[in-house]
């Protein structure tokens, strides 16, 4: 499998939007041309002025000639080069170095697919989810999203519009105990999936979040016998454990 080689371009930030509790989707342009190839699951980096390399998953499902690109970027006012992304965010052009990670669908596998997010990890998700949905074939589909309260879904339409006899959405909210009105499920996010192991044992499942959060999710999957080789995170590659 040969990869796209990585390529660096300016592009305008044609829309910075926020969604929720701090979540911003970001529409990218390119100043002259296209994107760069890439594959439904990859990422980008950000390249801040100071030489700061912020890395973001592509939410857009790559197509040829692409000219818009999505990211879903959380503000933090504890981190100084997040301070610093949205200053050069909100300036209105930035330059980024894409394509990069090695977690993502090159073609739909003739197999169910599942895919795990944590938080902006929804973003990573999009991508391969939209991009599986256009295929004709696609086996069943599964999205675990996970949230620490419901405003941590900060597309919930989206994965509704989804909704099909072959996508099966399962938000899960992890402090659902002092949310009044919650009616859905709660607890850590591989629980449920685990709940659910009857239907999805068989899957490729691919995981987005925190380093702890996919090594926790890896383990507890493997120790219920879903298979290693089936598991896909880009913590693999950048987060290595000895």
């Amino acid at each position: 499998m040969q990869n796209n080689p990585v390529s660096t371009q300016s592009c305008q930030v044609a829309n910075l939007q926020l969604l929720s509790e701090g979540i911003y989707r970001v529409i990218l342009k390119p100043h002259q041309g296209y994107f760069p190839d890439y594959r439904a699951g990859q990422y980008l980096e950000i390249l801040l002025a100071g030489g700061e390399a912020c890395a973001f998953s592509i939410a857009s499902p790559p197509v040829p000639g692409q000219k818009e690109l999505e990211l879903h970027i959380q503000k933090l006012s504890s981190s100084a080069n997040s301070i610093e992304l949205f200053n050069e965010l909100e300036q209105g052009s930035i330059s980024i170095r894409m394509p990069k990670g090695q977690c993502f669908l090159e073609s739909v596998p003739d197999k169910p697919l599942v895919f795990i997010a944590a938080g902006t990890g929804f973003a990573q998700m999009k991508s391969m989810i939209e991009f599986s949905l256009n295929k004709p074939g696609h086996q069943d589909i599964y999205l675990y999203w996970g949230a620490r309260s419901p405003e941590g879904f900060y597309m919930p339409n989206l994965p509704i519009h989804w909704a099909s006899s072959q996508f099966h959405y399962h938000p899960v909210v992890s402090d659902a105990l002092g949310e009044a009105g919650w009616q859905g499920r709660h607890g850590l996010l591989f629980e449920a999936v685990i709940d659910d192991k009857n239907l999805i044992l068989g899957s490729e499942v691919f995981i987005s979040g925190s380093v702890q959060m996919v090594y926790a999710t890896f383990d507890a999957l493997v120790a219920e016998n879903f298979q290693a080789k089936n598991i896909h995170s880009d913590v693999f590659a950048y987060a290595p454990r000895s």
